[in-house]
Parts: C-alpha cells; structure tokens; sequence
C-alpha cells in the first residue's frame, strides 16, 4: 500500500502489473486503433508511457482478415510488424493476437475468400482448403511470435437453433468450421497457446453455451484458454454474476484471461463532462470488478483493457459517436479514481 503524504493526483502511479504481480498479469488491448498504435510509435507518449509503465503483457489486434488479407494476393503485415516492433522492446511480455478468424463479423467474415471468379460459393472440400491456407499463411509468418491467439471471436448467437453465427463460412463448411480452424491454427504454431473469444459471456445462457463449445474443443485437445471480453456498465454484470460466470469457466481447467475490458458510464449520451460523483461511482465499480478478479487469481492469469486512455477508447465511437470515461487513464493519460481504487482499495 502507498503511504505517501501526498494528494494522490500527485504521486507517481504505481505499476498495475506489479500490484497484481504473482495473481494474474496486466495489460492493454485494442492496439490497432490509431491513437494507440501511433502513441506506442512515439517514445514519450502519453500511450506509450502508460503502456510501458503499467504492462507485463500486450495485446496486438492488427489481424483482422479484411485489413491483412482484403483480396486475392494481397496481404498488408505493416501494422503487424510496427506493433511487435514496439513488443520487441519488452521480451519479457507475453504477446496475444487477436483475431486470427472472426467469420460471422461483417466487416472481418472474408466471405470473399470463399467464393469463385462469378462470385459463387466455391465447395466445401475447396473452402476448407482456403481456410487452411489462411491459417498457415498468417500464423506461420508470426509462428513463435505469440504465446496466445484468439482463434476465434464472437461465434455464439442463441438466436440460432445450433447456436452458431449465421453466415456463408457456416453455410459452406457447415457445423464443424470452428473444430477446423483451431484444429489448422495448432497445426500452424503447435507452441501457442489458443484461446476462443466472445461477449456478453457473463450472461448465464450465453455462458452456457460458451461452456459447451469450449468443453468440446478441449475434449479434443484443440483449445487452451477462454477470453472474457468483459465489455460493462455500471451495473451489469453484477459482482454475482459475474463470480458465477468465471467459477463455471474454470471448471474447464483452461486459462482465463479478461481481454477488452472497459466500464461504459455515458451510454445514453446525456452527459458532456466528467463528474467528480460518476469518477467515484466509476471507482467503485472497478473495484468490486477486480475483487471478482483477484478472487478467480490462478484461473485469470491475465487481465487487459480495451484500449488506453479514454480518449483511445472504442466506446467513444460505438454504437455512434459521443462523451464516455470508460478506462483507468484519462485522455492525458493520467490515473483516474478508478485506477487508485485498484491500487488503495480505501481510497475507492
């Protein structure tokens, strides 16, 4: 604990990786986004300060299909290869990847990849072949690179009879697409470790149906850990649910890591400026979030916001554009409240 006389908006913050040294490691995602990933670029940085002071683990989101791979012959490692320049600096951090196929999203389903010169569906037996050749493509340039994947993102939908995604992958391959793309993903880089990734996986049907597809690609010795995306307000989930939530992962015996966390505070927009209330409101709410954390240490073994600073933040643009506080440093980069609540549980 910090003892220091000083007003803490003066004293210099202490490392979250080190607080929570020997419990789980901490870190940042969502680095692809430009602010970050031009901050990691400049030495000085208040990104780059923030990451390099508070990290024992980075997150590198540059694999999205459609900016590396967005037609036939074409493939775009710039981004890539500018993030783990700057991971380079720190080999002592494990790296994670994200998102190796994400096959139901709009934006990133490659849907073109699996379809001829007409524009027609291409067979299963050509479609699986395409797929292989993605995964070794790109895991095979990184293969070493990256102690985790997230192999998978978002393939969950309870609207669904199988409650899987709908899609044209789905439609060509059919219901064993996301055994074959861990299945190719260990082939390509035997030694990382693969996680499956998705939202809202706190929510008890949704997290049982996570728990069946995860439980069904360990039985096969395909999988290695579950990302929690971890995407809240203030008020869901519950500390409760939540602890529910991570007990029944654990039951897996795999990894957990907490991968795009954030704490949305404005969703209805109706606020312009920060207030003094809502930051210790804020506060609070990461703590309560963290004691669930530290209560699962062991089974978390990592835990990372979604993005840095606020003003990196995705929520600022999402679902349309407006004022939100939703990470533990300011637009300056600065420690807010919710910061030193994980630091001096009584200041909270």
């Amino acid at each position: 604990m910090m003892t220091s006389a000083l007003p803490i908006s003066a004293q210099t913050p202490p490392s979250l990786a080190k607080i929570f040294e020997g419990k789980f490691r901490f870190g940042f995602g969502g680095t692809f986004d430009k602010i970050v990933r031009e901050g990691l670029t400049q030495p000085g940085s208040p990104i780059r300060r923030v990451v390099e002071q508070q990290s024992n683990i980075l997150g590198i989101n540059c694999f999205y299909p459609n900016a590396i791979h967005p037609k036939v012959d074409v493939w775009n490692w710039e981004t890539c290869d500018q993030l783990l320049a700057f991971a380079d600096l720190h080999p002592e951090w494990p790296r994670r990847a994200h998102i190796l196929f994400w096959p139901f999203n709009e934006k990133s389903n490659m849907e073109w990849l699996i379809r001829d010169s007409d524009g027609k569906p291409v067979g299963r037996d050509e479609a699986i072949k395409r797929l292989h050749d993605y995964i070794q493509t790109v895991m095979g340039r990184y293969k070493g690179r990256f102690k985790y994947w997230d192999v998978a993102n978002e393939v969950i939908d309870l609207q669904q009879r199988d409650g899987m995604h709908k899609g044209l992958w789905k439609d060509v391959i059919g219901a064993e697409l996301i055994e074959l793309t861990f299945r190719f993903a260990r082939e390509a880089d035997p030694g990382a470790k693969l996680f499956y990734n998705d939202f809202h996986e706190w929510r008890p049907a949704k997290r049982e149906q996570i728990y069946k597809l995860v439980k069904g690609l360990k039985d096969k010795g395909l999988i290695d850990g579950i990302g929690l995306q971890s995407h809240y307000t203030m008020s869901e989930p519950t500390p409760a649910v939540l602890d529910a939530a991570i007990t029944r992962y654990a039951e897996l015996g795999l990894e957990i890591h907490v991968t795009e966390l954030d704490v949305e505070v404005n969703r209805d927009n109706t606020l312009t400026a920060f207030p003094p209330e809502l930051a210790g409101a804020q506060a609070k709410r990461y703590r309560e979030i963290f004691d669930v954390y530290l209560k699962h240490a062991g089974a978390v073994t990592a835990v990372m916001t979604w993005n840095v600073t606020d003003n990196s933040s995705w929520l600022r643009n999402h679902p349309t554009k407006h004022a939100t506080w939703p990470l533990l440093f300011d637009d300056a980069g600065e420690p807010k409240p919710a910061f030193w609540s994980l630091v001096e549980p009584s200041k909270k």
